[in-house]
């Protein structure tokens, strides 16, 4: 089961000094410190979410209005030192995972104001390691996992797809973080030309 939180518009004058020609891309996204369970960012209209499991860690994102540069950003981080075990060489495994990540859809940007749609998408997902072949991978209506296993290091890459009051559509992002024999966790962060999009999973062996 997944939930869909409202979406809010967003709109905010930018400092047109910079945006000569328009010749940024209005949609960025990345990867970011994180300091007290919250992103560390400066953003206007900044919305932060959190997916935390006790005994594995912690991962904040957060969306929102970069003024100075006439972009919307959504960024993601791994609070602290998490806790995935000792790595594994062989065998399977499966983890259940909650993920969340937040949305901001339908950019679009003149010289002097940027706009856009946000939203948020949350659930449960079960994850399946092989630790033979080196991968993880899992899928439901809201996101795609295909991930990558080098030691306790995870990567890879994540479709997320999302819904919500006027805008629909999918993102494909970047997937970083730990996975071992108790734990998994990871954040994913990634942007189109209007839609920009971060979050991050995590969760315990089964």
């Amino acid at each position: 089961m997944s939930i869909k939180l409202a979406a809010t518009i967003l709109a905010a004058s930018v400092l047109s000094g910079c945006i000569t020609g328009i010749p940024y891309s209005a949609a960025t996204s990345g990867t970011a410190s994180v300091t007290g369970g919250v992103v560390d960012a400066d953003l206007s209209q900044e919305e932060n979410g959190r997916v935390s499991v006790v005994g594995v860690g912690v991962i904040a994102y957060v969306t929102g209005v970069d003024t100075e540069r006439g972009k919307m950003v959504a960024s993601s981080g791994i609070s602290g030192s998490p806790t995935v075990g000792a790595a594994r060489t062989s065998g399977s495994a499966t983890y259940t995972t909650t993920y969340a990540y937040g949305v901001i859809d339908n950019i679009s940007r003149t010289n002097t104001r940027i706009s856009g749609t946000r939203g948020s998408e949350s659930g449960v997902m079960t994850l399946t390691a092989d630790f033979d072949a080196n991968t993880v991978n899992g899928s439901n209506d809201d996101l795609t996992v295909n991930g990558g296993i080098s030691g306790t290091t995870l990567t890879g890459a994540v479709t997320a797809d999302y819904s919500f009051a006027g805008a629909f559509g999918s993102v494909s992002g970047v997937l970083n973080g730990q996975i071992g024999e108790t734990g998994i966790i990871g954040t994913f962060h990634g942007h189109d030309d209007n839609t920009v999009m971060a979050g991050g999973l995590v969760g315990t062996a089964d």
